[in-house]
């Protein structure tokens, strides 16, 4: 900037800007600024001053970016009596104010703008010569590690904007640096967007990195309303986090998950939950007795799916879950002849039909004292299969160093010998969790485990395992809807290129089956066996909007 802009723009130091006073000169001026860029479109900080604002900050600065069309990151804020005020750098608005008289309306009413030209420097507000996009791109890069992970969570209380008095009032303001946030998007592979008050998914800001490697994105602890909001991001999207919105709790668990499949169609884990390892249980969602807070009842949702999923197929996994010292028991209420039978229950558990047997003394070795004990008891036990339809779950405590809850249900034995009655029992499995810091995050252990089974009733059994589990492991589809057997057959048709009908009877023959019928595919194909006659012969024929498969755009 030379010597003779550096004394005009001097001549203009906390120049007062009215109706009166906004000549044609001084508009001029500031226009001239914009378009050349110079120190008072870079560093100079403009007072605002509104009169008689009767709302909060974050409705003024969207009213008035909505109003004269252009953004605003507001810096120090203050409201005293009658007048309200913040600064801004952008000339844009400066000038969109000086078009609009100075006035702009709100509830039917017009409010009064004043404006103090060039009040201070970036130095005066920063304690150092930078600008408002330096500090939110210096903000932005910080938040990206060597893993490709972009952390914007809490962005706009980042501590970075609270000590430089920055209204960073919106997440979506983002997408007003365009540059930044292109980088950000070619080398992000997992976003986290959590914990930003957003009530739709920031559409403007996920177009940055649907064109790169974005695999994994996480919109938790937000204020998304219903799934209607959760537009398709895109078709790349393998890992989503979604919970801690009041979507999750309005809506049926099931139901959830399902149209969270269809709008995701590559996701294989949802809210730490692996699909496609485990299927989905969720089901016990709504049971419990009192609702807790909803940090607690997303920790126990997490924690039954993930701890039921393994116990019924990978149990030696759910050893994780047990600290080194823990204490197990078992329970049970057999007969005799029961007792006899039931084994591997009996010669591990105390019995509360029998004096001598429920009364726990150590000579008897059933209290299990380290996890090792634990794991061998429960991995003698025999193979499970639960209902969380039945779950009763209750959380009677927790605080900042404990956690006691406790599951009721159904489960049976799964058995491969048909010539084996299957066996329904009544489980109660209290939990008792020891919880401590470590680098930052709470850790939970069980510490105590009392497990208590017995055989299910007649109407117990009668009123169990009758919704079936959708289990994604096979990619199957579970009775499936018209809407379901569109999709996959589109999923298919695209992938093989075959004709409508093709496709449709291979995947009935495999019974919705995606995952078998384009192994046979393949196999066929390798071995030449599929005519060509099976196939689109031309653009326009069969899945002619397939398309919308490859559309990696926000719908």
């Amino acid at each position: 900037m030379n010597t003779r802009q550096t004394q005009r723009l001097e001549s203009y130091k906390k120049f007062l800007l009215n109706r009166n006073t906004a000549s044609s000169t001084v508009v001029a001026y500031i226009e001239n600024c914009v378009v050349t860029e110079d120190e008072a479109a870079k560093h100079s900080f403009h007072k605002v001053m509104v009169h008689n604002w009767p709302d909060t900050d974050i409705m003024l600065f969207d009213t008035l970016s909505d109003y004269f069309q252009t953004s605003l990151i507001p810096v120090n804020y203050t409201s005293q009596g009658e007048i309200t005020t913040f600064y801004t750098s952008s000339l844009n608005f400066i000038t969109k104010v000086i078009k609009f008289d100075f006035m702009f309306p709100y509830k039917r009413n017009m409010f009064n703008l004043d404006l103090l030209f060039n009040d201070r420097t970036s130095t005066d507000c920063f304690g150092s010569r930078m600008t408002v996009d330096d500090v939110v791109a210096g903000v932005v890069s910080s938040r990206l590690n060597d893993k490709m992970i972009l952390n914007l969570s809490n962005f706009c209380t980042d501590p970075e904007f609270a000590e430089k008095k920055i209204n960073f009032y919106k997440l979506s303001l983002l997408s007003y640096y365009k540059i930044l946030m292109i980088r950000m998007g070619r080398d992000t592979r997992c976003l986290d967007l959590s914990n930003n008050n957003l009530s739709t998914v920031p559409v403007e800001i996920l177009n940055f990195f649907i064109k790169g490697d974005l695999i994994e994105i996480n919109l938790s602890n937000n204020n998304i309303p219903s799934l209607s909001e959760l537009q398709r991001i895109s078709s790349k999207i393998e890992k989503l986090w979604i919970e801690g919105n009041p979507l999750c709790e309005e809506t049926d668990p099931l139901a959830y998950v399902k149209q969270i499949v269809m709008r995701f169609p590559r996701v294989t884990e949802l809210d730490g939950v692996t699909l496609n390892r485990h299927g989905v249980m969720l089901p016990f969602f709504k049971n419990f007795l009192e609702t807790p807070d909803r940090r607690t009842k997303m920790l126990v949702e997490k924690f039954l799916t993930l701890y039921f999923a393994n116990y019924d197929s990978t149990r030696s996994k759910v050893s994780t879950f047990y600290d080194v010292r823990c204490t197990l028991t078992l329970n049970t209420s057999f007969t005799d002849a029961e007792d006899k039978e039931m084994f591997a229950y009996s010669s591990h558990a105390r019995n509360i039909l029998h004096p001598v047997k429920r009364n726990l003394v150590l000579t008897h070795n059933k209290l299990f004292r380290c996890r090792d004990a634990a794991m061998t008891v429960l991995m003698r036990l025999p193979k499970s299969e639960h209902d969380p339809t039945t779950f009763c779950v209750d959380v009677l405590k927790h605080d900042k160093k404990t956690l006691i809850l406790v599951v009721d249900g159904i489960y049976r034995e799964k058995s491969f010998d048909v010539n084996i009655p299957e066996r329904y029992y009544q489980f109660r499995r209290t939990f008792v969790f020891s919880i401590y810091v470590l680098n930052s995050n709470s850790v939970y252990h069980i510490t105590n485990e009392m497990f208590t089974v017995s055989f299910a009733t007649k109407e117990q059994i009668e009123n169990s395992f009758k919704t079936q589990i959708r289990n994604l492991n096979s990619l199957a589809l579970i009775d499936p809807e018209s809407e379901e057997t569109e999709a996959i057959s589109r999923a298919f048709g695209y992938l093989t290129q075959l004709k409508k009908t093709e496709v449709e009877l291979r995947l009935k023959i495999h019974n919705w089956d995606i995952q078998s019928a384009v192994k046979e595919f393949y196999t066929e194909m390798s071995k030449n066996k599929i005519t060509p006659d099976k196939f689109i012969q031309n653009d326009f024929e069969d899945f002619s909007d397939t398309s919308s498969l490859m559309d990696d755009d926000i719908d």
